[in-house]
């Protein structure tokens, strides 16, 4: 709970300036929320929660009330962020079990997610539409003590009514993209003072400070963290990874040192995680090529192709059998068999980072379509070398320390990545080298876990010296 000294610290007045665009910010969302009401009203994926997005808060949440009230309420907008996010839930929970805690999300895939992960921890639901009309029942009805925002979402008008009620909020594991960066710097005398209007902005790098002090200014409370995705990385149980090798039929043969690679009838198992349009085909023509080349080492290769997005399932169902291959679907429960000419689709939300126990090899999507990458460090956890394309502007801080430590592969286009790949599978020495690499840096990254519940306990408690929980402790 918020004491009087934290709300002497935050009760400050709104930046005028703040205060006096707000209006026209309410104004363009409510058109531009009309403008699009058609497509929210008739497309599935954008009609989730649209009673919650208008604030409606369910009767389950009201008759909870006075439970919830003075709740940490956490926003996370996709899979991606509530993944960064959640070792923060759950070691918050653990050292204060007692104290309320929500989640919403703004996506489909992450509010399922969340639902999942979240039971007996938090309550989720979406979160609600940049509008009074539908943050204020909410906030009403929770009554947070502190708001955190994961990662790169900056809401105006919640800031807004937030300051307004006293509310101190942060944000954890806080970035911004080269990309956004040049946006938000453009119209920084907007998007600065809703900046200033937060208690405190932690972020993952002293780069990513830098750039929100140049679009709120060099007073702004920044904190470096670190990047709390790390410290979710902790590898599944040896029995879980069994469960996937029955289930599967597939398992590294080497980078994870768990067969001997000397044995040239293994099999050698490819991840391509968090794919997007082109980027299968790439993968389907890497494999293509292999069988052009070799057709005994082409048996050996099982493909794993996990897509980003899960509308894209069939369709990179139909791509695969189109290429005259056959498709093994984790949601039929199929594995590889003996038969020749296999690709593995793995058509499920939050499995990725599980397969990746199974590889010696992973290619992360978003990085030849030009996305900007995903999260880069997820297979080092195994002990993995990581392949990507040239597209790693959301990643780059990652990517440059896996450079340095030569770890990472960059492939600048399709037919640098089938060359790198069947480079890196004829010496599987060299690829246990290049994982085993990536593993020291990653393991040199975690603890931002500990710091984020430090920086929540004393913005709820000014002048506390946060124990850190010894579990969480590297």
């Amino acid at each position: 709970m918020v004491n009087a000294r934290t709300l002497r610290r935050i009760n400050k007045k709104t930046d005028p300036l703040f205060g006096f665009t707000i209006n026209g910010y309410y104004f363009l969302f409510a058109l531009l929320l009309i403008i699009v009401a058609p497509l929210l009203l008739f497309k599935k994926k954008a009609r989730a929660g649209f009673r919650q997005k208008l604030g409606g808060v369910p009767e389950a949440i009201k008759a909870k009330k006075a439970k919830l009230a003075g709740c940490l309420w956490f926003h996370a907008v996709s899979v991606g962020e509530f993944n960064a996010v959640l070792p923060l839930l759950k070691a918050y929970h653990r050292k204060h079990p007692s104290e309320p805690l929500v989640v919403s999300t703004t996506t489909a895939t992450g509010q399922a997610l969340a639902q999942e992960k979240c039971q007996g921890m938090a309550d989720v639901f979406y979160f609600p539409y940049d509008l009074p009309f539908a943050t204020r029942p909410w906030l009403d009805v929770l009554k947070p003590s502190l708001v955190a925002i994961a990662e790169t979402e900056i809401w105006p008008g919640f800031t807004y009514e937030c300051k307004k009620r006293n509310i101190p909020m942060v944000v954890v594991n806080g970035r911004i993209s080269p990309r956004s960066f040049k946006g938000y710097h453009r119209f920084r005398a907007f998007f600065g003072p809703v900046l200033r209007s937060m208690h405190t902005i932690g972020v993952q790098t002293e780069e990513e400070a830098n750039r929100y002090r140049a679009i709120a200014g060099p007073n702004l409370n920044v904190k470096v963290l670190g990047n709390l995705k790390f410290d979710g990385l902790v590898p599944i149980s040896f029995e879980r990874r069994q469960e996937l090798q029955k289930l599967t039929n597939a398992g590294s043969c080497g980078s994870t040192g768990n067969a001997d690679t000397a044995d040239t009838k293994s099999s050698i198992t490819i991840v391509a995680g968090s794919t997007h349009e082109g980027e299968e085909s790439a993968m389907l023509a890497f494999l293509d090529r292999v069988w052009s080349l070799d057709a005994s080492l082409a048996e050996r290769i099982k493909l794993i192709i996990v897509p980003r997005h899960p509308e894209r399932f069939e369709h990179v169902a139909s791509l695969i059998k189109s290429q005259g291959y056959t498709v093994r679907r984790y949601s039929r429960s199929e594995s590889f068999s003996e038969m020749p000419k296999e690709v593995y689709l793995l058509d499920a939300i939050g499995k990725l980072f599980e397969f990746y126990s199974l590889c010696d090899l992973a290619f992360v999507g978003g990085t030849l379509a030009p996305i900007g990458g995903h999260n880069i460090m997820e297979p080092y956890a195994y002990a993995v070398p990581v392949l990507v394309g040239p597209h790693i502007e959301k990643t780059r801080d990652t990517a440059n320390s896996l450079l340095e430590a030569s770890a990472l592969t960059i492939c600048q286009d399709a037919s640098a990545l089938g060359d790198h790949l069947i480079k890196l599978i004829r010496d599987l020495e060299h690829s246990r080298q290049l994982g085993s690499r990536g593993q020291a840096v990653l393991t040199a990254s975690q603890g931002a876990v500990q710091h984020a519940v430090g920086l929540l306990e004393t913005v709820l408690e000014p002048g506390l010296d946060p124990v850190l929980d010894p579990v969480l402790e590297r």
